[in-house]
C-alpha cells in the first residue's frame, strides 16, 4: 500500500535508529511490533521493546498516527515534535525511564488514552489538565508524591490509576471528576480522603488497598454508583454508619485493618455479595449483618469472636462462610438455615460441640473443623448429602457416629490426630472416598468394611495401636498410598499383594518379623519403608517388583542377604540398610 513520502521517510529513520526493520501488519497490536496503514496514512505505530533510547523529531511526519505504543523501551524523555501529533488518540509510553513529562503534552488535545505506568515520574505538569479528552490515565508504579490540582478539569476521565506511588495527600479538585468510574489509589502513602471524593457520582471501582487511611469521609456514603471497594491493609479502627447508604456495592474488601466493631448500618447494604473482613480484631458481629440476603461470601478469618449472631441464619444466599482463626466456643443454631452454603471453615477456634441443625446444609461441599475440642459430632452430620471434604482432625474425639457412613458424596475425610478408639463398620459404605486419613489416634483395629472401599486412593492408618490389619484390605484396587508406621503390627497379610495401584507402602516402626511372598506382585510399587522392625528376612519376591525404586531396611535383624539386595541395586534401587 503507498504512503505519503515523508511518511515513508520517516519509517526507514526510525529503522536505522532502532537498526531493525519494522512490518507492516494487517492489523495491530498492542505488544506486537510493526505499523498499520489506514485510507494510505500510517495510522497505528508500535515499537514495542526494541531498545529505543530517544524518539526521532522525525516522528512529527507521521501527522496521521492515532495511536502510538512505545512499551518496554529506554526512553527518558519526550521530544516536543511527539506533542504536536493532531490526531493521536493513545499514546503508550509505559516501562520506560521516563523522570518528567513536557508542559507541551497539553497540545494532545485528542488524547483519549495516556499509559504511564513503570517509570520514573516525580510530579506531573499543571498543563496536565489541558488534556480534556482523556478517557484512560496509567500512572501506577512511578514515585509521585503529589497530583496537581489542575488534573479536576479531566471530566472525560473514566479510568485513573495512580497505585504504586507515593502518594501522601489529593487535591479536593479529585471530587470534579464527574464521568470518572474507576479510581485505583492502592500502594500509596495516603492517610486521608478529601470529603470532595464523595462527588464522584459515576465512580464504580475505588481500590484504596495498602495505605496508611485511619479514617474515612462520611461523605464516602454518596458514591451512589460504587460496586467495589477495597480497603485492605490500612489502619481503619472504625467506618462511617454512611457505608449503609451504598446500595450498589457488591464487593467490601476490610481484610488487615484494626476494625473491632462494624456499624449497623451495613446490614443496609443489599446488593453486598463479598465481605470480607479477615484479620481485623472483630469482637463481636452487629445482628444487623443477617439482613444481607444478596451476600455470597463472609470471610471473618483472623479476628477475636467468640460467637456469631444467632442472625446470621438470615444470610439466605451465603455460599461460602470462613470463620477460622477466631476464638469461638459456640455455633449458632441457626447455621441450619444457611440453605445455600456450600464451604464452611471453622478451623482453629475453641468449638466443643456441633449443633444438630448442621445436618440441614444440603449443599454444602467443604466443612473444616480442624483444630477445636470437638469431642462428639451429631449424628445429623450424615445428612450433608453434598458433603465432598470433612476436616475433623485435630479434635477430641473417642468415637463416630454410624450416620457416618451416609456420606455418599465424600471424597476426603481427615480424623488424625483425635483420641479414636473405634471406627464404625459404617465408614466401609463411603461410595467415592478417595482420602481417609485416620493416623494419630488410639485405635486398636479397624473394621474390616474398608475393604468395601474400593475408590480410595490414600488410607492413612499411622502412629496407632494396631496389631491387626483384616485381609478385606486387599480388596482396595484403587489405593496408591498406604501408611501404617508407628503400630504393633507382627503381620501383613497375604492379601496386600491385590493392591495392583500401590506405589508407596509405609511399613516402619512396627513388630514384623516376616513379610508376605504376595509384596512381590505390586507391580506399581515404588517405595517400601520398613525402617525400624524385628525382619530376619526379607522375602525374594521383591526383585520381581517392575517398579521399585527406593527400600528402607534399617535397624532391622537381616541377615545373609547381601547378593540379593546387590541385585536390586543394579537395577538402579536406592536401599538405605
Amino acid at each position: 500500500m503507498t504512503i505519503p513520502e515523508k511518511e515513508q521517510e520517516a519509517l526507514e529513520l526510525l529503522e536505522n535508529h532502532i537498526e531493525v526493520s519494522i512490518p507492516e501488519l494487517s492489523e495491530l497490536e498492542r505488544y506486537r511490533f510493526g505499523y498499520e496503514v489506514l485510507d494510505d496514512h500510517v495510522t497505528r505505530l508500535s515499537l514495542f521493546s526494541c531498545g529505543l533510547s530517544t524518539i526521532p523529531k522525525i516522528i512529527e511526519s507521521l501527522s496521521s498516527l492515532n495511536e502510538i505504543y512505545l512499551r518496554g523501551n529506554n526512553l527518558s524523555s519526550i521530544p516536543d515534535e511527539l506533542c504536536t501529533l493532531p490526531v493521536l488518540e493513545i499514546l503508550d509510553l509505559s516501562e520506560n525511564q521516563l523522570n518528567e513529562l513536557p508542559d507541551l503534552i497539553r497540545s494532545l488535545s485528542k488524547l483519549r488514552e495516556l499509559h504511564l505506568e513503570s517509570n520514573h515520574l516525580r510530579n506531573l505538569p499543571d498543563s496536565f489538565g489541558d488534556l480534556t479528552s482523556l478517557e484512560l490515565l496509567d500512572l501506577s508504579e512511578n514515585q509521585l508524591g503529589n497530583i496537581p490540582t489542575s488534573l479536576g478539569k479531566l471530566n472525560k476521565l473514566k479510568t485513573l490509576d495512580l497505585s504504586r506511588n507515593e502518594i501522601s495527600n489529593l487535591p479536593d479538585s479529585l471530587g470534579a471528576l464527574i464521568s470518572l468510574e474507576v479510581l485505583y489509589l492502592g500502594n500509596n502513602d495516603l492517610d486521608t480522603l478529601p470529603s470532595s471524593i464523595g462527588s464522584l457520582n459515576s465512580l464504580k471501582r475505588l481500590n484504596l488497598r495498602n495505605n496508611k487511611l485511619i479514617d474515612l469521609p462520611a461523605t464516602i456514603g454518596a458514591l451512589n454508583s460504587l460496586t467495589s471497594l477495597f480497603l485492605k491493609g490500612n489502619l481503619l479502627k472504625s467506618f462511617p454508619s454512611s457505608i449503609g447508604e451504598l446500595n450498589k456495592l457488591k464487593y467490601l474488601g476490610l481484610t488487615s485493618n484494626h476494625l473491632n466493631s462494624l456499624p449497623s448500618a451495613i446490614g443496609s447494604l443489599s446488593a453486598l455479595e463479598n465481605l470480607s473482613i479477615s484479620s481485623n480484631e472483630l469482637l463481636e458481629l452487629p445482628t444487623s449483618i443477617g439482613s444481607l440476603k444478596s451476600l455470597l461470601r463472609l470471610e471473618l478469618s483472623d479476628n477475636k469472636l467468640k460467637m456469631l449472631p444467632e442472625s446470621l441464619g438470615g444470610l439466605i444466599s451465603l455460599k461460602i462462610l470462613r470463620c477460622d482463626r477466631n476464638h469461638l466456643v459456640k455455633i449458632p443454631d441457626s447455621i441450619g438455615d444457611l440453605s445455600s452454603l456450600e464451604t464452611l471453615k471453622i478451623d482453629i477456634n475453641n468449638l466443643k460441640n456441633i449443633p444438630e441443625t448442621i445436618g440441614q446444609l444440603k449443599r454444602l461441599k467443604e466443612l473444616n473443623l480442624y483444630d477445636n475440642k470437638i469431642d462428639k459430632l451429631p449424628s445429623s452430620i450424615g445428612s450433608l448429602s453434598s458433603l465432598e471434604i470433612l476436616d475433623l482432625s485435630k479434635n477430641e474425639l473417642t468415637s463416630l457416629s454410624e450416620s457416618i457412613g451416609s456420606l455418599d458424596s465424600l471424597i476426603e475425610l481427615d480424623l488424625s490426630t483425635n483420641k479414636l478408639t473405634y471406627i464404625p463398620p459404617s465408614i466401609g459404605a463411603l461410595p467415592v472416598i478417595k482420602n481417609l486419613i485416620l493416623g494419630f489416634n488410639r485405635l486398636v483395629d479397624i473394621p474390616k468394611s474398608l475393604g468395601f472401599l474400593t475408590t480410595l486412593e490414600v488410607l492413612d492408618l499411622g502412629k496407632n495401636r494396631l496389631n491387626y490389619i483384616p485381609e478385606t484390605l486387599g480388596s482396595l484396587t484403587s489405593l496408591k498410598y498406604f501408611y501404617l508406621y508407628y503400630n504393633e503390627l507382627s503381620t501383613i497379610p497375604d492379601s496386600i499383594g491385590s493392591l495392583h495401584s500401590l506405589k508407596y507402602l509405609y511399613l516402619g516402626n512396627n513388630k514384623l518379623t516376616i513379610l508376605p511372598k504376595s509384596l512381590g506382585r505390586l507391580k506399581s510399587l515404588k517405595y517400601l519403608f520398613l525402617r525400624s522392625n524385628y525382619l530376619t528376612e526379607l522375602p525374594e519376591t521383591l526383585e520381581l517388583i517392575p517398579s521399585l525404586q527406593y527400600l528402607n531396611i534399617e535397624k532391622n535383624n537381616l541377615k545373609g542377604y547381601l547378593d540379593f539386595l546387590h541385585k536390586l541395586e543394579l537395577r538402579g534401587i536406592k536401599i538405605l540398610k
